[in-house]
């Protein structure tokens, strides 16, 4: 399963994680949650860095970071996602990601 904190509605990026192997995609806005707790069973870790504040970006990193998990920051677009998987060694699924458009120094990877 992906978890991924930001953004009101994801539009097509969860079909696109289904679509590289992903069976579960949990979406959580960020909106109002101060704390965002990690679902067991989650595989990696997405925060879309436009729409989260720090407090709570500060918070999932660390408790990704507490159970071992990958997780990348990005911006809420597919190519910005997809080119911070296939610059995170540990993310799974990331050889699924090809055709990214966006280079690499947009978007962050902490893996």
């Amino acid at each position: 399963m992906v978890l991924v904190i930001g953004g009101d509605h994801l539009g097509s990026i969860g079909q696109n994680l289904r679509n590289i192997g992903f069976t579960d995609v949990k979406h959580v806005t960020g909106r109002t949650e101060r704390r965002v707790e990690i679902p067991a069973g989650t595989e990696l870790v997405i925060v879309l860095i436009d729409y989260v504040n720090h407090n709570l970006a500060r918070w999932v990193k660390e408790q990704a970071k507490a159970r071992q998990l990958p997780i990348i920051f990005a911006r809420r677009s597919w190519s910005a996602i997809c080119a911070s998987l296939q610059n995170c060694a540990d993310c799974p699924n990331r050889e699924n990601c090809t055709g990214s458009t966006a280079p690499a120094e947009r978007s962050t990877t902490a893996c």
